[in-house]
């Protein structure tokens, strides 16, 4: 006897994929906030290390701060996410503290680097973007 392909099978699982896909996918607002918040994270996170190691004073930190969180209106608590970044960058400081102390020559090509980049990325946060 000759087995017939069982196509219930095929399409409970081709069902069950497709709704579990669209359950996972975020809502367009709530896409919105999550972006604003890791952008908030990670501006934080920049903004300790370039206060740490690249001359950024502490007013100039907190300016840029303001001006972000105007412009990262979606996000859902922009201080407290800034606030996990900062606080997410202090290993990555006490690393570079320590290689400052065990190889200086490669401590300064390496915050001459992550320097320029890290201000570069800060232009680009506050840069208007087009209408699309």
């Amino acid at each position: 006897m000759r087995k017939r392909p069982c196509y219930c099978r095929r399409t409970l699982l081709a069902v069950t994929s497709a709704l579990f896909l669209s359950a996972m996918l975020p809502v367009s607002g709530a896409l919105g906030a999550e972006a604003a918040d890791a952008k908030a994270e990670a501006a934080g996170e920049r903004a300790h290390f370039a206060q740490a190691f690249c001359q950024a004073s502490p007013e100039r930190v907190a300016a840029y701060k303001a001006r972000l969180k105007d412009r990262l209106s979606d996000a859902d608590d922009f201080d407290r996410h800034w606030q996990l970044g900062w606080s997410r960058a202090g290993r990555q400081v006490r690393d570079m503290s320590s290689l400052r102390d065990s190889n200086p020559e490669e401590f300064a090509s390496r915050i001459k680097v992550n320097c320029e980049r890290l201000k570069w990325m800060a232009e680009n946060s506050l840069r208007a973007r087009p209408q699309k």
